[in-house]
Parts: structure tokens; sequence; C-alpha cells
């Protein structure tokens, strides 16, 4: 008797909770007047459909994210590979809607009631750069002045994810999941550690 007990031609469903962090704002971390906060937590949803013994195909979504960075006095620096000087209170924020997974995992038992497994497949993402001030911003050679909000960026696309995670079978329905993927969102990396509940159909 194997721990995966969805049977060939069978569905499952997980959800759970991800904790986020990116590499984003890496560049100006322990600099004199900017804050980072480069870490967020999401709920994720997946329904799988068990190819073989092995072998399944997954599609699911991620929740809403949210990083940023606040820069206080007059700062100037690089950020993204751009340009930017502060005078006053600047934080720009990095905002993701909900992305799309699509992809496969592999399983493989090592008792009968613990799996290891590991996964591939394509994250489709859609991402806001907002700015909110209290003085001058200058990024990329635009200036931004006064009291307010503003959008700067905004993009769309896909990137490849991957990972490794552990499924512990608590009854012959229902399985509790630990996984880590690697994802790239708009050429910056992000780490998501994910806790979820599976329940086989």
């Amino acid at each position: 008797m194997t721990a995966m007990a969805t049977e060939v031609g069978g569905t499952y469903v997980t959800a759970g909770m991800m904790k986020l962090s990116t590499e984003e704002f890496d560049s100006v971390k322990g600099t004199s007047g900017v804050t980072v906060d480069d870490e967020d937590t999401a709920i994720n949803f997946m329904v799988g459909y068990q190819v073989d013994k092995n072998l399944s195909v997954e599609a699911g979504i991620i929740g809403k994210g949210e990083t940023s960075v606040s820069f206080a006095g007059g700062e100037s620096g690089t950020l993204n590979g751009k340009s930017y000087s502060v005078s006053g209170v600047v934080t720009a924020t990095a905002k993701t809607d909900a992305s799309k997974m699509l992809g496969v995992k592999y399983a493989s038992s090592v008792d009968e009631n613990f799996d290891v497994y590991g996964k591939a497949g394509m994250l489709f993402w859609d991402i806001e750069g907002v700015v909110s001030a209290a003085g001058t911003l200058t990024y990329d050679g635009t200036t931004y002045t006064g009291s307010g909000t503003a959008t700067y960026y905004t993009n769309d696309g896909s990137d490849p994810y991957y990972g490794i995670g552990a499924s512990y079978k608590i009854n012959s329905t229902t399985s509790i999941n630990a996984d880590y993927l690697k994802m790239e969102v708009d050429d910056g990396d992000v780490d998501g550690l994910n806790l979820a509940v599976a329940f086989d159909f």
C-alpha cells in the first residue's frame, strides 16, 4: 500500500497558505532612510488530476500579494536597474493580482503514509507598481511631486516555476502537504513556502 491516495483517473484539491518573499528590493536593503517589506502571505488553491500512480497535472491560483519599499529624506540610487532620487517620504509598492498556475507533479512514496514530490509548470502573473508620496520622487527620468498615489508601472506575463515538497496522509482521503516553490515575476525571483490540506476524490 502506498501513501498516494488518489486513484489513477481521480482528482484532488488542495487549499493552503503560502509565505512569499522576493529579492526585488535587495539592491536598496540596508540603505539609510530605506525601509523594505519584502514578504507577504497569500492563500492558494490547486486542482489535480492523477494521470498514473506517480504523475498528475495541476491547475491552481495564488492569491494577491504585496511588497513595498519606503524612502525617507534625500536619497538616490538604483532600483530595478533604473536611477531614482527622493526628497520627502515616498513608498513604492509592487502589487500582484491573483496568479494562475498550470503544471505537473511527480510523486514517489517513501512509506504507506509519506510521499515526496517535485513539481514544475508555468505561472501567469499580473503586476502593478504604485507610488505614494509626500514630496518628490524622480524614477527613470520621470518626476512625481506632491502628496498622493499614482500607478507608475504595470505589466503581465508568464514564467516557469518549480519546487519540491512532501505529503503526509492523515486518512484515506486527506493529506497535509508542505512544499517550497521557486518562481519568477517580472524578472524578479520569488520564493514560496506553502502549507496546505489536500482532499482526494
